[in-house]
């Protein structure tokens, strides 16, 4: 029973904190294969690319792929240096990642001897790298690559944590409680910290540390022994929940980490609750393993099933948790401040809620003294008869034996008055939280929530109902595909499933007039809309109906044809006095001069759209877009997070809008909330692949012609939206142009590369829209040997040298002379082909380039032949000399 009551009281206190909507949340997981998900640090290089300390190595995540880094055991510790590197520990000391002779990552160990193992911290000082283990510290020069080892001794005993606090070091113990590193010497610290408290984490931010005690108290340091205890507002639920961990996020919130309770978000300032994420506001885990913020002021939080990125500054805010909320979400709404949700199973609205705990106490009262009763001198009374003594309440009662009580005769005397403790209780508020409640009267599928003449309209498979708070009434009660709420005319007008509409008025107090004054229309309608005071406008699958308003209660409605051949839902609005029609094949605007439906030719078809009231959300293969007036576009982007949205709709007034997605999740989208300047991270080639073999970093390469496929990959890190980052690439040499954008494009593979000099060039697009772009990349492919310039020069001082030679044998060996001429002609002739055919390379076949070698022939044969009547005349001319 406490322990429920604890339980109930602690979800209490996290929900009376989120009737704004929780965080946004995205959770990631790198899958069983790839690693333990025991994460025990987190850290993040300047590039954005994360790194995780697991059982299985150093993982790393740029937001697309998980890789792992095998290391020489387990990590438990993970450091990033002020000059960029990491550093790591673990169950078989410590080492660092550096790049190797490829330029691939890899671990390199510096301290792996018997002493080392179990290193579970590391600290950075300056350029000295401090590890810890339960019996020493560590102390690596990063300038002397050198190792001092400092142990605990007895007198001291084990280490439990190291932090680094205004550049000093400081470590705990498990009995003697903290101590200071100086000049290699560990004293007593000075911190104003009981001596017993053990310190279990710091955090930096600036010039302030934020401090947690192993009695789950929190302060704030600013240096010169200048601390100050954080009042949590929710001390209870933190003591409860047991801090381990926290993190800055920036100088107005801090995140605290805990044992079982999840995250809790705090004022620095005054320790007030900003909100609390645990496992009922979207959390996969209460136990956080780790915590840290990112360079966009979002905090991840490492537990059982993977991590889990809180972005508390992102205009987006979660109302599915609430309790109380049952069924596929299907719409949303806000009117009169309180927000609504259609579901499959009716319709709900979020409510506050008291809860009131019974308080026990006792108090005293005054007991009415009894006089005794004395035994008379001068009668003896008989005995009286055997009687039973009353028995006290309890659950045990039935177990006891009833004795039987002989009473003496006794007289009565006065005795002092008495007290007595009275048990009591009552009901105390102890918190307010929110919840979904039903309405009453709605027992089946809502699929539209409309506001008219300062009313709330449900409609759906029960009919259409006026809402007012928990309660409706119903207005038809066939069910309906699609209500809407006329603007001019003052009606509704319902389409319902039997393929018939309704024109609905209110006549007076709960009561509604049906009227049928529409004849033509027979097809199921799922979209109606108004086009000012002219006419009102039926989507059907492959018709649509034109009404034109007219004091006629009858009315003929006329109909146009659209192409629409998987006959998807149709939509439409009626914007500056234009008609829009969206399909799933494309748009069409309607000409009032001919009174037909013109297809436009220079949109392209959306992949999604929604409409409502006047605006048009779209989506292309790229981003979406937004025509009207509902809500505004200043972050009209963040859409592009969410690709399986099933449902949009705008709040009349304040533009924020509502979405629900194919993972039966319900967010508010702030559209005037304006969200933190994202840190854009750099655009790198993370490896080059060729023969199975990755090169990776590399500003420049050189690779063999018989060798020149390859396969390229960059990355960009971005942890919004990785999936709808785009890229194109250019490989100047080869094309002239860049190729499109495309999600697809941060891994492209080159089959073949003709022998030459390029240039690699990527760029990416973000969400929002930034374009980065990744230094150059310089790719030379080598032909092969006989076609390089080396071998080019060796001929050439070869066939030098056979001419020299026949020249000096030609006076004692004509026949010798006769053949190094000769030969000398064939070298060079080889080479002149050679030569032009690497000039006039194609790569259009072997028939091609035939064709070519015997074009070269036929030009280079009259210079065969004069080099030929040249070397042998000359030869001749000596000899007949000799002779």
């Amino acid at each position: 029973m406490k322990f429920r009551t604890l339980f109930l009281s602690l979800f209490l206190s996290v929900a009376s904190y989120a009737q704004t909507g929780n965080y946004f949340l995205s959770h990631f997981s790198p899958g069983q294969k790839q690693s333990d998900n025991v994460c025990f640090e987190i850290v993040q290089d300047k590039r954005g690319v994360f790194y995780f300390a697991t059982q299985a190595g150093v993982l790393q995540f740029d937001g697309r792929n998980w890789d792992i880094i095998r290391t020489n055991g387990a990590v438990y510790t993970i450091e990033l240096a002020e000059s960029g590197e990491l550093y790591v520990g673990g169950s078989k000391g410590f080492g660092k990642i550096a790049l190797n002779e490829n330029g691939l990552e890899s671990f390199v160990p510096i301290y792996d001897k018997a002493d080392a193992g179990y290193v579970f911290q590391i600290v950075t000082v300056e350029e000295n790298i401090y590890f810890l283990n339960d019996k020493s510290i560590f102390t690596y020069s990063v300038t002397s690559d050198s190792v001092i080892s400092h142990p605990s001794g007895e007198s001291i005993g084990a280490f439990s944590n190291l932090n680094e606090i205004s550049g000093s070091l400081y470590v705990s113990t498990e009995e003697q409680g903290i101590f200071k590193l100086e000049k290699e010497q560990l004293v007593k610290s000075t911190l104003p910290l009981p001596d017993s408290t053990a310190l279990i984490f710091s955090s930096k931010f600036e010039n302030n540390y934020v401090l947690g005690t192993a009695d789950n108290r929190v302060f704030i340091y600013s240096g010169n022994n200048r601390l100050r205890e954080i009042q949590l507002e929710d001390a209870n639920y933190a003591n409860a929940s047991v801090i381990l961990n926290a993190t800055w996020v920036n100088t107005e919130l801090v995140a605290l980490g805990t044992l079982r309770g999840g995250i809790i978000f705090i004022n620095p300032a005054n320790g007030k609750t900003a909100e609390i994420i645990n496992y009922t506001t979207g959390l996969k885990d209460n136990e956080i393993y780790t915590l840290i913020s990112d360079r966009n002021q979002n905090v991840w939080a490492a537990h059982a099933y993977g991590f889990t990125r809180i972005a508390p500054y992102l205009p987006l805010r979660s109302f599915r948790y609430y309790p109380g909320l049952q069924g596929n979400l299907l719409c949303a709404t806000t009117y009169q401040e309180n927000v609504y949700v259609g579901t499959s199973l009716g319709l709900y609205k979020l409510e506050t809620e008291d809860f009131y705990d019974d308080i026990t106490y006792y108090v005293d009262v005054l007991v009415k003294p009894k006089a005794k009763k004395a035994q008379s001198k001068k009668t003896v009374t008989p005995p009286p008869p055997v009687k039973e003594e009353p028995e006290k309440g309890g659950f045990f009662k039935f177990l006891r034996r009833k004795k039987p009580v002989v009473t003496q005769p006794t007289v009565q005397e006065p005795q002092p008055a008495k007290t007595a403790k009275q048990k009591r209780t009552k009901k105390i508020l102890r918190s307010t939280y929110y919840g979904y409640k039903k309405v009453n009267g709605i027992e089946a599928k809502v699929t539209q929530l409309i506001h008219w003449q300062n009313k709330l309209i449900a409609a759906g498979l029960d009919g259409a109902f006026e809402v007012n708070q928990l309660q409706s009434m119903p207005i038809i009660e066939n069910p309906v595909r699609f209500l809407f709420a006329s603007g001019y005319k003052k009606m509704l007008i319902a389409s319902t499933y039997d393929d018939k509409l309704h024109q609905l008025t209110r006549e007076k107090e709960n009561t509604w007039k049906d009227e049928t004054g529409i004849q033509n229309i027979d097809d199921p309608i799922d979209y109606i809309f108004e086009e000012g005071n002219k006419a009102v406008w039926f989507c059907s699958f492959d018709k649509i109906y034109r009404l034109t308003y007219s004091n006629d209660t009858t009315q003929v409605a006329q109909s146009m044809d659209i192409i629409n051949p998987n006959f998807d839902k149709t939509t439409g609005v009626s914007l500056n006095d234009q008609v829009i029609i969206a399909t799933s094949d494309g748009f069409y605007f309607y000409d009032r001069n001919k009174n037909i439906l013109l297809k436009n030719d220079t949109l392209p078809a959306p992949k999604d759209f929604f409409a409502n009231g006047s605006a048009i959300w779209f989506r292309d293969e790229h981003q979406w877009f937004l025509t009207g007036s509902a809500g505004r576009k200043a972050n009209l982007q963040l859409l592009n997070l969410f690709n399986d949205i099933r449902y949009i709709s705008s709040d009349e007034g304040t533009g924020n809008v509502w979405i629900i997605t194919g993972t039966n999740e319900l967010y508010r989208f702030y559209s005037e909330k304006l969200r933190p300047v994202e840190t854009t991270y750099p655009l790198f080639l993370k490896w080059i692949g060729q023969s199975d073999a990755l090169r990776i970093r590399k500003s420049s390469l050189e690779i063999d012609q018989e060798n020149s496929s390859i396969k390229v990959e960059v990355v960009k890190p971005d942890y919004i939206g990785a999936s709808a980052v785009e890229y194109r690439y250019l490989l100047q040499g080869l094309h002239s142009e860049w190729s499109g954008w495309s999600n697809t494009n941060y891994v492209i593979d080159f089959p073949y590369l003709p022998p030459g000099t390029y240039t690699l060039q990527f760029q990416s697009k973000d969400i929002f829209g930034k374009v980065t772009e990744m230094d150059p990349v310089k790719v030379e492919v080598l032909p092969p040997y006989w076609k390089r310039t080396w071998f080019y020069a060796l001929e050439f001082a070869v066939f030098t040298f056979l001419v020299l030679l026949s020249f000096r044998l030609s006076h004692r060996y004509s026949l010798i002379s006769r053949l190094l001429s000769l030969l000398s002609i064939i070298i060079l002739i080889e080479f002149i082909q050679t030569a032009a055919g690497s000039t006039f390379t194609t790569n259009s076949g072997p028939v091609v380039d035939f064709l070519i070698q015997v074009c070269v022939a036929f030009v280079i044969l009259p210079v065969e032949g004069f080099l030929r009547k040249f070397m042998l005349k000359s030869i001749e001319k000596k000899a007949i000399a000799k002779k």
